[in-house]
């Protein structure tokens, strides 16, 4: 089945177990998503690590630098691993992300390759060794799985734009819940939600909501 099928399918199936996911799958129709985004691990590194706490639009940007003066992400992890000693940001990355790059290159180096199981290893187990390597993080974990991994088991509710956006339109429901009703489903209900946000659409939604 086509990645664009199994969002199809899930997309379907959220809007069976909830009202709020049955409109929004409604206003958005169907989404097609070019997914893994990042079609190599240094690439998803570089984005994931440099993209936390940051817009789009200014991670894009500071990539955008790096990458005319470095050429691509590997160069760009080495460089990182060669000052992650020195204080004060480089080209616009904090120390603490170079830190980070480099615990991923000496990650790299003892574990060549070992990503290419990542995508069918159990979900904690794989959470587990992304967590495990210094400065990597459950958002960390939960963009490379899902823009690199292209797993569909993965609920980012860490990020910011996801956490927003259940509270505006699922209210006081509980976490619990919430779980129950992407259960199976998490990476497309995530997908959906950032588009509504990608198409600036989530006052609208809200009057829909409301009416």
């Amino acid at each position: 089945m086509s990645k664009n099928a199994v969002v199809r399918k899930h997309a379907n199936i959220l809007s069976q177990r909830h009202p709020a996911f049955n409109r929004l799958v409604k206003v958005m129709g169907d989404i097609n998503f070019d997914i893994p985004s990042w079609r190599r691990i240094d690439d998803a590194i570089v984005y994931t690590v440099i993209g936390q706490m940051l817009s789009n639009a200014a991670s894009n940007a500071i990539i955008g630098r790096l990458k005319q003066k470095f050429a691509d992400s590997r160069n760009i992890i080495l460089w990182a691993s060669r000052t992650a000693g020195r204080k004060g940001p480089l080209y616009g990355v904090s120390q603490r992300k170079r830190k980070t790059l480099h615990s991923w290159h000496e990650f790299s180096k003892r574990n060549n390759g070992v990503w290419k199981k990542w995508t069918s290893m159990p979900l904690e187990k794989y959470q587990d060794k992304i967590t495990g390597i210094w400065g990597f993080g459950q958002w960390s974990a939960d963009m490379i799985a899902i823009f690199y991994l292209a797993r569909m088991d993965i609920w980012p509710e860490t990020d910011a734009a996801i956490g927003r956006v259940v509270s505006a339109i699922f209210g006081n429901e509980s976490t619990v819940n919430i779980r129950k009703y992407v259960n199976g489903c998490e990476t497309v209900a995530a997908l959906y939600i950032w588009e509504l946000l990608n198409r600036n659409l989530l006052n609208t939604f809200n009057i829909i909501q409301e009416a």
